[in-house]
This record gives C-alpha cells, structure tokens and sequence, in this order.
C-alpha cells in the first residue's frame, strides 16, 4: 500500500488574477451600455391608450414629461406635481433654466390616461403650444394582437 503513496506533496499552482481587472471592467462597460436608466419617476398611475403603430424615441436629453393620471386635479410634470393653473409658469421657468440654443428644441412626451377629459388634454397642449413646445410624443401601449 505504501508504494501507491508518495512522500511529496504536491503544491498547488498559484491561481494568475493579473487578468481580473480587465474582466470587472468588460462587465462592468456591458452593463453601462445596455441598461437604460429613468430620468424622471412615474409618481402617477395611469392606463395608457391602445395603438397599433408605436415608435420608440431615440433621442432623450430634452424631453419633458407631463404625465396625467386617474386624479385629473394636479399632473406631473417632469418630477413634480403641479396643477394645471401653474403648467404655464413652471414650463417658462424650465425653458429658462435650458441654454438658448436648445429651448426650441424641447420635446414633450405626453403620457395621459386614456379615461382623462379632452379638455384637460386641450388645456395641457396649448399651455406647451404658448411656451413654444411644438413637439409632441404621446406614449401608448401595443395592442396585443390575438390570432
């Protein structure tokens, strides 16, 4: 028995970590690039309407959210709550705080409840129409197909 047995140890080869911070950082890029991160928290629920043909933004630095929920008496816009007697001031104080070249260039994207009045809808684009707010987007969900 004691042939099979021998006298040395073996030694264990050290593990090469010299590679490590390479990898970290590999992931660490993939996961910058691939995750999408939301400016702006959704403090408000709302059920969006149905569309058949939907287009996703590409560009995202100037958007403006105005976001209207079930409860009709205050919006959100951006990260705030606001009512819809004050949306013409805080949309001047936005634009103030933006440089002048990129004022006309501000994109609203309008997530409304589908149940919301028309007025309230007609009152919040000319309130973006009089701040020179031109572009509009309003988000919808797919309509599922079923075959």
């Amino acid at each position: 028995m004691s042939r099979f047995r021998s006298s040395k140890r073996k030694e264990v080869p050290e593990l090469n970590t010299a590679s490590l911070p390479d990898l970290v950082f590999s992931l660490l890029f993939f996961f910058m690039i691939v995750t999408s991160m939301r400016t702006v928290p959704v403090m408000t629920q709302f059920d969006l309407p149905a569309a058949e043909t939907l287009q996703k933004l590409e560009e995202k630095s100037l958007l403006l959210y105005v976001m209207v929920g079930k409860n009709t008496d205050k919006i959100q816009l951006n990260s705030e709550f606001i009512g819809l007697d004050e949306m013409p001031d805080r949309l001047q104080a936005i634009k103030k705080d933006l440089p002048a070249s990129d004022r006309e260039q501000l994109t609203a994207v309008l997530k409304i409840d589908k149940d919301t009045p028309m007025r309230v809808v007609s009152e919040i684009k000319r309130n973006l129409q009089e701040a020179r707010v031109l572009t509009l987007h309003y988000s919808a969900e797919p309509i599922s197909r079923k075959t």
